[in-house]
């Protein structure tokens, strides 16, 4: 799946910090409306601190591989639920001065442990698109997959 939407025509003032785990920081949009973006999250990849200022290889340049949720979300998930179940979950675009920028207006709203350990990876050109579900109604379920190991699909 390639990326189509843009985030960066959004401003970083539109997006609201929700919370982070070990890999990534997750922001809700707030902004006027706009068909693209309400009602959504985005989760953005983080880095630790001593490596965000280390210049990105020339492969890892010219290479930006959507998120592995989503490949994961196609591939699996939507073979054991139906589509109108699953969160929206795309790939989107971003860009280091408008990360830059999200990450200087949300730095502040991070748990102090967090920050002195890592941020945002200013050096991605992507970011996942999501339904928002922070709020909602019904049943949400998280499946995070950390060993290939763990399970067995014969036949995808």
């Amino acid at each position: 799946m390639t990326a189509t939407l843009d985030v960066t025509t959004t401003s970083p003032a539109h997006w609201k910090y929700i919370s982070e785990g070990g890999a990534s920081i997750v922001f809700s949009y707030v902004g006027p409306v706009n068909a693209n973006f309400d009602k959504t999250a985005l989760r953005l990849r983080k880095a630790p601190l001593e490596v965000l200022d280390e210049p990105l290889s020339e492969e890892e340049q010219h290479e930006d591989p959507d998120d592995p949720s989503i490949a994961f979300q196609h591939r699996v998930i939507e073979r054991l639920l139906p589509e109108e179940f699953l969160p929206r979950l795309e790939a989107v675009h971003v860009n280091r001065a408008w990360l830059e920028g999200l990450a200087s207006l949300t730095e502040e709203q991070r748990p102090p442990e967090r920050r002195v350990k890592d941020a945002v990876d200013t050096r991605k050109r992507k970011a996942v698109l999501a339904t928002d579900l922070v709020g909602g109604q019904g049943l949400a379920v998280e499946i995070k997959v950390r060993d290939s190991s763990m399970y067995f699909f014969p036949n995808i």
